[in-house]
This record gives C-alpha cells, sequence and structure tokens, in this order.
C-alpha cells in the first residue's frame, strides 16, 4: 500500500508532510470531538425497563457518519496532493569529456576495410564508426551528454574541434576531415606532411585540451562539468615518426602519456591494422597490406593510464571496440519519471464529495436527531 502511495502520489516535501500530518490528526481530532461533544437529554428516576429493549441498528451504526466525513476529508487530500501516473525508471549516463585523436597520415589512406559490402580507406571506415559512436546508430547508443572533440595529427597535430556538445558541428568537422593532399577521398596532390605519424605531439596536444576542460570543470564553468571525467580514444595505423625539426623536440608517446595519467586522463588505443586477408595486385599477385602499427607502445601507453589497447581488423571489429568503450565509459545514474494524473485526481475529488453528499444525506434522515 505505502509503495502505490509513493509512486502514486509525488507531492513537494512541505506540503507532503503537512498531509502526512494532517491525515494522522484525523482520528485524534474526531476522538476527542465526540469525548467532548454535549448530546440533548431529557431527565428520568430511572431507565431501568428500557435497558432489555438493547439499541436500535441505526444507533449502534452511527460511527458510520464520522467514517464518511473522515474519508471524505482523505479523498480530498489525496486530490490535492498531486497524483502522479508513471513511475518508471529511466536511465542516464552522466557526461564525461572524450577527445579522439585520429591519425590522418598517409598509410590511413590503406584500402583494406569494408563499407557496405565494398572497399574502402582506414581513414574513411574509422570515420563512419566514429560518428555512429558519437550521434548513436545500431550497437552504438550515441553520446549526447558527453563533451567530444577532435584531434587529428600526421606531421603536425592539429585540434579541428575542440571538445564541445554541439555534435553536429562535430560530425560535419569530422566528414571534412582528410588526409593532407586528399579531397574528398581521392589524392589531388603529393603532400610531404602525410609521410609523418606525430604520435607523441598529439598525445600532448590532446592532453592540454583536455587539462584545460577538466580545470573549467572545477571552476564551475557552466557547460565544462562533463570534463571532472576526462577519456582519449588515440588511434594510429602506424608507429611514432615525426619530423625532424631543426630546435624542437618531440615528445615521446609514452612520456607524454604518463602526462596524462598524472592528471587523471585515460588512454584507449586502437591499433588499425586493417585485414589479414591479402589482395591481389593489378599484375594478379598477392600481397599483404602495410601493417606498421607499434602494438608495443599502443599497449604501454594504455597501460601507463589505465586504459585499454584494442586490435581493428576489420569495420566490423571496429564497431566492437567502439562498443565495447561506449560501455566502459558510461557513468550510470537514475530518475523516477513521473507526470500529473489529472484523472486520478478528478476521481478523488468526486469521491470525497460522494461521501460528503452520503453524510449530509444520512445525517438528516436515518441518523437524524431530535432536537
Amino acid at each position: 500500500m505505502m509503495e502505490w502511495l509513493a509512486e502514486r502520489f509525488n507531492p513537494g516535501p512541505f506540503f507532503g508532510w503537512l498531509c502526512v500530518a494532517f491525515l494522522a490528526l484525523i482520528p485524534v481530532l474526531w476522538a476527542l470531538g465526540y469525548a467532548r461533544r454535549r448530546h440533548a437529554a431529557v431527565r428520568f428516576s430511572s431507565l431501568s425497563m428500557l435497558k432489555p429493549l438493547g439499541g436500535s441498528w441505526a444507533l449502534r451504526t452511527r460511527f458510520i457518519l464520522p467514517l464518511l466525513r473522515s474519508l471524505a476529508i482523505l479523498a480530498l487530500i489525496l486530490a490535492l496532493a498531486r497524483p502522479q501516473s508513471g513511475g518508471a525508471y529511466r536511465d542516464l549516463s552522466e557526461g564525461i569529456a572524450i577527445q579522439m585523436v585520429l591519425d590522418v597520415s598517409g598509410s590511413m589512406a590503406e584500402e583494406d576495410f569494408m563499407i557496405d559490402g565494398d572497399r574502402a580507406r582506414r581513414l574513411d571506415a574509422v570515420k563512419q564508426v566514429f560518428e555512429d559512436f558519437v550521434l548513436g546508430s545500431g550497437s552504438l547508443g550515441g553520446r549526447e551528454n558527453d563533451l567530444i572533440g577532435m584531434t587529428t595529427f600526421a606531421m603536425y597535430a592539429d585540434t579541428p574541434c575542440p571538445l564541445t556538445l554541439d555534435h553536429g558541428s562535430l560530425g560535419d568537422l569530422l566528414e571534412a576531415t582528410e588526409i593532407p593532399g586528399w579531397v574528398d577521398g581521392r589524392q589531388v596532390r603529393q603532400e610531404v606532411e602525410q609521410d609523418y605519424t606525430a604520435l607523441g605531439d598529439a598525445i600532448a596536444l590532446a592532453t592540454d585540451d583536455l587539462r584545460r576542460a577538466g580545470e573549467q570543470a572545477l571552476a564551475g564553468v557552466p557547460g565544462a562539468e562533463a570534463a571532472k571525467s576526462r577519456v582519449m580514444i588515440l588511434l594510429t595505423d602506424g608507429a611514432n615518426n615525426p619530423a625532424d625539426i631543426p630546435g624542437t623536440k618531440p615528445p615521446e608517446p609514452i612520456e607524454a602519456a604518463k602526462v596524462a595519467a598524472t592528471l587523471g586522463i585515460k588512454i584507449y588505443t586502437i591499433g588499425a591494422v586493417g585485414s589479414e586477408q591479402p589482395k591481389r595486385s593489378p599484375f594478379g599477385r598477392f600481397f599483404a597490406g602495410r601493417r606498421q602499427v607499434d602494438e608495443p607502445t599502443l599497449k604501454e601507453i594504455a597501460r601507463v593510464t589505465g586504459g585499454k589497447y584494442f586490435r581493428a581488423t576489420d569495420t566490423e571489429s571496429l564497431v566492437t571496440i567502439y562498443d565495447e568503450i561506449d560501455k566502459l565509459e558510461r557513468h550510470r545514474t537514475g530518475e523516477r519519471s513521473f507526470r500529473d494524473d489529472i484523472e486520478t485526481a478528478k476521481l478523488a475529488m468526486l469521491i470525497g464529495l460522494a461521501l460528503l453528499l452520503a453524510e449530509l444525506v444520512l445525517v438528516n434522515t436515518r441518523y437524524r436527531t431530535l432536537p
């Protein structure tokens, strides 16, 4: 009974306690009222001759009148207590900050992944699965509550999309992301940038973006609350290969990961090794796709930050990987949803009025007293 009442009625704290107190006082008030009630009487010297007659059923059932009044008041209180319907429990996920770190070097043009039965570049497959991961599709539920950004790297690391809740804009920028020298999936010129893989720089840049977001979250900046928990998803198909620029010393990937670990940033690493099946060349010979992934380094990056390393050989395995990360990085909360039940309120009010009417009729007919 109490569980039913808790689900059906959801008043505010003050009004709820007021209703409870009044309900508890109803029997006390009626008992005190009837105990102190003064009845009209006619004095007789003796009633002994009337005692064998006993009392009438109307007299014995007169308690019905205060009972009807009490039930009527109870029904009206319940009508005023905002009866609710629903009570369904809904899972919610607390937002986190996710920085996608994506390799756009020349090797990501290898066509050893499949999309809808057709061969596709590694980059295109990764972009499609990442978009599904963000917006939701198939087994991937989407990350609508998360701050998500994107860092790309080849010769240089860049952040085309900072952490944002505007996932539509992120999707547009992801779609426009290309290998240097490529436009809309076609190579239009040879760019020297695509021959390098600045892995350490990319981790350092993404770490700095997540650090600043975390500081904003701690400072209570509106919209940055999700950055209290920060994650990096690093995908590459190569090894650290920074450009030799005079006067600079690019950070080593593992050292950059250790800095991320000190800031509480977890890194999930994905090695896009491509299909295990050999491919046929135009001359009829078979050859294997390029597999230059530095798996030991990626595993160590994940280990020192508390993340996990994944190996992606095709689009299906990429979906499975992102699905696992999606489940690992969902912080669950819950709430019970309600809505005002107008019909129940009307019913309780009609019952209360009917009970009052019944009491009024009875007190003026069968239970009428004189004088």
